[in-house]
């Protein structure tokens, strides 16, 4: 499956492209540590062949849809989004999302995660996508912000970093809000500024 903005690509992983995933983990090593948890958190190219396998697995039961993100001009692995935590009872999924860090600040965060959000309603038929973000992570939660997010409070110590215990702050987006919000999303997953 590949999904195309004007800058950027999106497909499954597959296990030859966990030496670059590694590789954009250890560049990011420091970000990553302040602001993510659980998957991304490898520290060999093993590690993250066993998280691609994972990520194939979780795809086949329908549990959670894992995408590479790819730079259009340079096939360059520039990043990792998902939308986990899918299932047919509740159509309800989380969206996650990391940019490595020499690629950070020029919206690949944004335009990947409006073509996830658009693969989520459209093809997955969800009826909620939850977004969560560290309170101290304004980059990540604008992400949300510009796409149209409700923005549902803040879940006190949510996860544990290696900082220790982060609030997050909490968005959701439902099917009814996603059509009123269609053509706007699917400018940012286009890759075009607002």
């Amino acid at each position: 499956m590949l999904l195309k903005s004007r800058d950027i690509y999106l497909r499954f992983l597959r296990k030859t492209d966990a030496a670059y995933l590694f590789a954009a983990v250890e560049e990011s090593r420091h970000e990553l540590d302040e602001h993510v948890t659980g998957p991304l958190c490898l520290h060999s190219i093993a590690e993250a062949e066993h998280l691609i396998e994972r990520a194939k697995q979780r795809r086949r039961k329908r549990q959670g849809y894992y995408f590479g993100i790819f730079s259009l001009s340079t096939k360059q692995f520039i990043g990792y989004v998902n939308l986990h935590g899918t299932g047919e009872q509740n159509r309800s999924a989380e969206v996650g999302y990391w940019v490595r860090t020499s690629q950070a600040g020029k919206g690949i965060a944004t335009t990947a995660t409006a073509l996830i959000v658009l693969f989520g309603f459209k093809e997955l038929k969800l009826h909620r996508i939850v977004l969560l973000a560290a309170f101290d992570n304004p980059a990540s939660w604008r992400v949300a912000e510009k796409m149209g997010f409700v923005y549902d409070g803040v879940q006190r110590h949510e996860q544990h970093f290696q900082r220790g215990w982060v609030d997050l702050k909490c968005y959701s987006m439902l099917e009814t809000e996603f059509r009123q919000l269609k053509p706007k999303i699917t400018k940012l997953a286009g890759g075009k500024k607002d």
